[in-house]
C-alpha cells in the first residue's frame, strides 16, 4: 500500500484508528507496512496531547493512560519541538488557516518531507505546501 517511504500520523489518524472510523483499516495498512520496514512512521509531539486530553475529556483518565501506551507501542518516530520547528509551525500558521498544533503536525511534516495521514479538513489549506493522504470522513448519522 505503499505511497511514501516517509508518512506522518496526524491526531485524527489516531483518533481513526482506536475510534474504529472509517479508514481505520487504511492507518492500520500504514502501520503493517512500518513494521515490515516498507516505509517510516513519524508524528509530532502534539498529537500525544490531543489524544490524551480528547481521551480524558470523553472517556476518563485510565482510558486516555491505556490509549497513550497503545499508540507509544506503536512503530513511530515521534518529533518534538525545536526552536526552528516552532518558527516554521508560526509562518505556516501565519500563512494559512489551520490551528495552532496542525500547524506543528504541517511543520513537521514539511521538516521531513513526509506525506501527513489524516481526517482533518483543516489541511486542505495546506495542499501544494505539505504531501497529503486524507482519510475519508466520518460517517454521518441519518
Amino acid at each position: 500500500m505503499c505511497v511514501a517511504d516517509t508518512v506522518i500520523f496526524d491526531t485524527s489518524a489516531f483518533l481513526t484508528l482506536t475510534g474504529e472510523e472509517p479508514g481505520a483499516d487504511t492507518v492500520q495498512d500504514f502501520i503493517t507496512d512500518a513494521l515490515a520496514g516498507e516505509i517510516v512512521l513519524h508524528a509530532s509531539f502534539v498529537s500525544l496531547t490531543e489524544i490524551e486530553y480528547i481521551t480524558r475529556q470523553k472517556e476518563g483518565e485510565q482510558a486516555a493512560e491505556r490509549r497513550l501506551a497503545d499508540i507509544k507501542a506503536l512503530p513511530i518516530r515521534w518529533h518534538h519541538s525545536d526552536e526552528a520547528l516552532c518558527s516554521d509551525a508560526a509562518k505556516l500558521k501565519a500563512a494559512h488557516k489551520v490551528s495552532f498544533a496542525d500547524a506543528f503536525v504541517a511543520a513537521t511534516a514539511q521538516r521531513l518531507n513526509a506525506t501527513l495521514v489524516h481526517k482533518d479538513p483543516e489541511f486542505a489549506a495546506l495542499n501544494g505546501v505539505i504531501k497529503l493522504h486524507p482519510l475519508p470522513p466520518k460517517a454521518t448519522k441519518t
